[in-house]
């Protein structure tokens, strides 16, 4: 049976690492496009996004998560997700399917990418969250749940098999 969407999910791999190869604006458009099709709580589409391509602002943006945040530098360009928290407590599911988008759009490009967390995590000075609204003007009333790190993929990661699914972890009707 054909399934693309499965071809793409195989293939695609948290990248660390990344090449000095930068991402055309076109490609960065088109994942971004993808993400805004990414389906929200009662349809309210609260997730917005910074694209950062400014290596300093990206140092800078790794600099607000005291562990794990200097994994972005490197990259060509982070996206920034954030989420409009007045529509309510699904905030983390639309952010985060969001999200999921932009990882599986920037593998059909071939492009590397890797979730960075940030809700609840801790700057040098404040929360991650706090940190990274001071430094790019995000207003109140928002909150940060991840970065997303795009570039060209240094390294190497092996595609996952069929076989190496737990079929197990599948349940129909009961546990």
């Amino acid at each position: 049976m054909d399934n693309q969407l499965l071809e793409l999910t195989l293939k695609r791999r948290s990248v660390r690492r990344y090449i000095n190869e930068v991402i055309s604006p076109d490609i960065i458009n088109e994942i971004m496009k993808v993400a805004l099709t990414a389906p929200s709580s009662f349809g309210h589409r609260p997730v917005e996004f910074i694209v950062v391509k400014d290596k300093n602002k990206i140092k800078k943006l790794a600099d607000c998560k005291s562990w794990g945040g200097s994994q972005i530098i490197g990259a060509d360009a982070i996206v920034v997700v954030f989420v409009k928290l007045e529509r309510g407590e699904f905030w983390i599911e639309d952010g985060a399917i969001a999200s999921s988008y932009i990882l599986l759009a920037a593998e059909q490009y071939n492009i590397g990418a890797c979730w960075v967390h940030i809700r609840n995590r801790n700057g040098s000075r404040k929360s991650s969250d706090e940190e990274i609204r001071e430094l790019l003007n995000i207003p109140n009333g928002y909150a940060v749940l991840n970065l997303i790190a795009l570039g060209g993929k240094g390294e190497d990661k092996k595609a996952y098999k069929e076989s190496d699914f737990d079929l197990n972890k599948i349940h129909y009707e009961k546990f």
